[in-house]
């Protein structure tokens, strides 16, 4: 955070086995997980295909997989959860992340957060990071780099 920012209106939003942590401004909506047309034959695991959103085509992605978390096989409680493309891909706007379960609103303090220098950071995350009272270390994602593996897969095109 800036020196300027002492706080920051945040979501963890619950992957199978941790979660991430996400700025509300990144999210445009949470909304029911239905996929409506799959991915092309020889995609990657985590490409899940597309959705219709508010009469948009939206790639969705399952974010523990293209991370190498462990997914749930519980799949009742799945949520799309819609982001903010980041990118400036003419006519690509949202994308939407697979999660598991419903995110909740958090308010981080400046003085709550610290980096977990000792973790080993994976690809498509920032920063793995320590909330004072959140018992496991959650994982700031890379939204560019997100929408980039996206992209790479032919989602956008």
């Amino acid at each position: 955070m800036s020196d300027a920012l002492e706080s920051l209106n945040g979501l963890i939003v619950p992957l199978a086995d941790r979660g991430l942590l996400l700025p509300n401004v990144a999210v445009a909506e949470l909304s029911g997980y239905r996929r409506h047309e799959a991915p092309p034959a020889g995609s990657p695991d985590w490409f899940l295909g597309w959705m219709r959103w508010r009469d948009q085509r939206v790639a969705v992605m399952d974010p523990a997989s293209l991370l190498g978390l462990p997914s749930s096989n519980d799949t009742s409680r799945d949520q799309a959860l819609v982001m903010n493309a980041i990118g400036g891909r003419g006519g690509v706007h949202f994308f939407a992340l697979r999660v598991s379960g419903i995110p909740r609103s958090r308010k981080v303090l400046r003085g709550e957060i610290s980096a977990e220098p000792e973790q080993p950071v994976m690809p498509g995350v920032l920063q793995q990071v320590q909330l004072a009272d959140v018992e496991q270390p959650l994982l700031i994602p890379d939204l560019q780099a997100l929408e980039q593996q996206l992209a790479d897969a032919g989602a956008f095109g």
